[in-house]
């Protein structure tokens, strides 16, 4: 019996659906009703009545859910406790992080971490999204905070979603759209754009807002590029013209910076940012971040 299998099953037995647990717990629902499956199984009991639309605790679920709870517990405090143990010892996290995401809660989650384990050396790499993976390929990193490439084989990078954010239009105050509350896509063709520029090829992918410039005809009037996304919002002041960049770069931007960012339509939830790492890399401490200090949106 696994501790997963309990949490699992508590988190079903709470919800009450498979498909709200699933999403609780960022797992797909087929997996999830596996790992339960598996769990009656062991038990050589049904914990749970379930049909199409309909989930109950059997008289023995409502009974074993308590022993679960208490099991999940227990161990998550023996897991605390030997971690607080280790605290004294010194150890290496290498997190490299994608440009631009030192505008967000990055700092905060270091913080913590730094709070409960100081004598570990933390080194922070700030790169971008293909030369981030490559780094976590060659073991170069431990971990990293990167938008997500979807359509691109990672070789093996396991990746847990922390947050979606949207993709915006950052324009000069005196741009004639700057006004707007919203854009299409489309109503940004003929305007002068600053492109984001990469020198990787290492997926044979462009990044994922270039992709999008280029399917609506936006990198038709490219007036300038950059290689870094504080050099892109310096481009937009310099009056180049305007930048896609996204959300968590600009919702931090200062009201007297003479710079406006207006969301972009159906895309609100357009850039997925994770943390990535490689199973098979021999650093706890990967783990422990994991864990207990990774701030997940749930939106």
């Amino acid at each position: 019996m696994q501790t997963k299998q309990l949490e699992y099953f508590i988190a079903v037995a709470e919800e009450l659906s498979f498909t709200r647990a699933a999403r609780r717990l960022y797992i797909s629902q087929a997996a999830l009703s596996m790992q339960v499956k598996a769990l009656e199984k062991e038990l050589d009991t049904r914990l749970l009545d379930r049909d199409r639309h309909h989930v109950a605790l059997t008289t023995a679920g409502s009974t074993f859910l308590d022993y679960a709870r208490d099991i999940v517990k227990r161990t998550d405090e023996a897991v605390r406790q030997a971690r607080s143990a280790r605290n004294a010892s010194a150890g290496e996290l290498r997190v490299g992080y994608v440009k631009g995401y030192e505008r967000s809660g990055l700092s905060r989650m270091l913080a913590n971490f730094h709070r409960h384990f100081p004598r570990v050396w933390v080194s922070l790499t700030r790169d971008g999204v293909a030369e981030l993976y490559d780094a976590l390929r060659t073991e170069k990193l431990d971990l990293v905070i990167n938008m997500r490439y979807e359509d691109a084989d990672l070789g093996g990078v396991e990746c847990q979603t922390l947050a979606r954010y949207p993709l915006v239009a950052v324009l000069p105050f005196e741009h004639p759209l700057a006004d707007r509350t919203s854009l299409a896509l489309d109503d940004l063709r003929g305007y002068p754009i600053v492109r984001y520029q990469t020198n990787s090829t290492s997926y044979g992918k462009v990044s994922r807002i270039g992709k999008i410039a280029s399917g609506h005809g936006l990198n038709d009037h490219v007036s300038s590029a950059y290689w870094d996304i504080e050099a892109g919002i310096l481009c937009v002041l310099s009056g180049f013209g305007y930048a896609l960049l996204p959300g968590f770069v600009t919702h931090t931007l200062s009201s007297d910076s003479r710079l406006v960012a207006v969301p972009i339509d159906g895309m609100e939830r357009e850039i997925q940012v994770v943390a990535a790492w490689m199973p098979h890399t021999a650093n706890d401490l990967i783990d422990v971040f994991l864990d207990e200090f990774l701030e997940i949106d749930p939106s």
